[in-house]
């Protein structure tokens, strides 16, 4: 996978923004005096429905990395000017102006590192996949608090929050295997207790 690729791939992957807010990112947003900034920010005019504010997500490490990485392969081409796009197609505007990826050469950049994952394409995969796979950790890390989620999203409704959250076949199992109330047997009883310590053994 190229750096341009990895980049993009990686920016998604770590910011849960969406394809088009990816796609619109330039290198003044996420390259200044020198180096690449510590949040990353998409106007509201980029946002879907155009309106609200700023939103704003920390560039981790492995963020910092992929665009630093592409950030050098691109000041050997062009000069690094604010309003280059980031993400820049192999093809140019008719004027020779450089243009940023468009959204179908996006999707099959991201079903060509799918497949290269050897990750299985059962006709859900797509430019969104990633958006929502963030959407999954920041939930579980917040420790299951849909608020946070809403936030970290840039939600007005919590409605469009729980939409993120696919319950997995796996997680529905497991919850319900752990009702299991079923009293353990004379000899399973037996066992256990020979392994567990006696009260004299422990105190010692």
């Amino acid at each position: 996978m190229n750096a341009r690729d990895r980049a993009m791939i990686t920016a998604q992957w770590l910011t849960g923004f969406r394809i088009s807010e990816i796609l619109s990112l330039t290198v003044g947003a996420v390259f200044r005096n020198g180096t690449v900034v510590e949040k990353i920010g998409v106007a509201p005019k980029h946002l879907k429905g155009h309106y609200g504010r700023t939103r704003w997500v920390p560039v981790l490490p492995e963020l910092n990395r992929a665009l630093s990485t592409w950030l050098n392969v691109m000041a050997r081409r062009w000069e690094l000017t604010p309003d280059l796009p980031l993400f820049l197609s192999r093809k140019s505007e008719a004027g020779g102006a450089p243009r940023a990826v468009d959204r179908d050469s996006a999707r099959r950049i991201m079903h060509a590192a799918f497949a290269q994952a050897h990750i299985v394409n059962d006709g859900r995969l797509g430019t969104h996949t990633l958006r929502k796979t963030w959407s999954k950790h920041v939930f579980k890390n917040s420790g299951f608090n849909i608020l946070v989620l809403k936030a970290a999203l840039n939600h007005s409704q919590i409605s469009s929050t729980q939409r993120y959250l696919e319950v997995e076949e796996g997680d529905v199992m497991a919850a319900i295997k752990k009702c299991d109330f079923t009293r353990r047997t004379k000899t399973e009883r037996m066992a256990l207790s020979k392994n567990t310590p006696n009260e004299s053994a422990r105190a010692a």
